[in-house]
C-alpha cells in the first residue's frame, strides 16, 4: 500500500512522542492511537498503518533471537549477555535449536542477521557458483 509522505511524517513524528528513556513507552502509543482513531484526521489509516509498522520494527530490534544445531552449554546465556552488551536490554531472548542448520550459530537482532552456520556457508556457496 503506497503511503503518502505527509502520513508518513505524521506518524514518525507521532511515533518519537512514543518512546521514552527506556525504548517504547507502549501507554502513550496506546493513548496516541486512540486520539488519531478518534478525531479522524486526513489520512489517519495511513498513519495508523505505519505507526503500527514503527511499533513493530521497534520490537523486532529489541528481540535477540539465537538458532544452534544442538542446545548450548549454558541455555545461550553468555551469547546473550554480549548481545545485551552491545545492544541493550532486549525485550524477548529466544533460544532455538534446529539441527538442519548442521553447525554454528545464527543470531538475529532486529532486522541484523549474521549467520555463521554450516547450512548458511553452503548455500552462499551454492549460490556463488
Amino acid at each position: 500500500m503506497k503511503i503518502s509522505r505527509a502520513a508518513r511524517a505524521e506518524a514518525k513524528s507521532l511515533f518519537r512522542l512514543c518512546r521514552g528513556e527506556k525504548g517504547l513507552d507502549e501507554e502513550r502509543l496506546r493513548k496516541i492511537v486512540k486520539v488519531v482513531a478518534k478525531n479522524r484526521p486526513r489520512g489517519y489509516l495511513q498513519v495508523l498503518g505505519r505507526l503500527a509498522q514503527l511499533a513493530k520494527l521497534e520490537m523486532d530490534r529489541r528481540t535477540h533471537e539465537v538458532v544452534s544445531a544442538t542446545k548450548l552449554e549454558d541455555g545461550g546465556k553468555s551469547v546473550f549477555g554480549l548481545l545485551e552488551k552491545h545492544f541493550g536490554k532486549p525485550l524477548a531472548q529466544k533460544a532455538e535449536v534446529r539441527p538442519d542448520v548442521l553447525g554454528g550459530l545464527r543470531i538475529r537482532v532486529g532486522s541484523d542477521v549474521w549467520d555463521a552456520t554450516i547450512r548458511g556457508r553452503l548455500e552462499a556457496l551454492a549460490r556463488s557458483a
